[in-house]
């Protein structure tokens, strides 16, 4: 094995450890941070994906009773056109990734965040912190 292929394997076990750590953190997590952090919070945040065209996608994560395997995916370059570049840095922050996996955990947690801050097909109320970034 080369040096390369040594440091490929070893950032792709530090990836592999943020997801876990952001998995293990629970879906309230990332809904917390888009409410700190995004204006308008995971209310906004989901307008705006529907504003861009993902309205089908976000309407699975709120169906009642929807499988995982049910739920439509958002691209990553979607959610990363949704937000902010400050909101991109202070989300990292808060749930400990790298800038350049914001958005792509995003796309790959938030449907079953969602879901989960969802009941009988709406989303449950949600905080509104003053730290929003403008």
């Amino acid at each position: 094995m080369g040096l390369l292929d040594g440091a490929k394997n070893l950032i792709g076990d530090v990836v592999a450890a943020m997801d876990r750590a952001l998995e293990d953190t629970g879906s309230g997590k990332l809904t917390l941070a888009l409410a700190k952090f995004y204006p308008g919070g995971l209310v906004a945040f989901l307008d705006r994906l529907r504003e861009t065209g993902h309205g089908g996608a976000v309407d699975s994560w709120l169906s009642a009773g929807a499988l995982p395997e049910e739920r439509q995916a958002v691209p990553t370059s979607a959610v990363a056109a949704c937000l902010p570049d400050a909101v991109t840095t202070r989300l990292a922050y808060d749930l400990s990734i790298p800038e350049g996996r914001v958005a792509t955990a995003l796309a790959e947690f938030l449907p079953a965040a969602v879901a989960a801050q969802s009941e009988n097909g709406a989303l449950k109320p949600q905080p509104n912190f003053s730290t929003q970034i403008r």
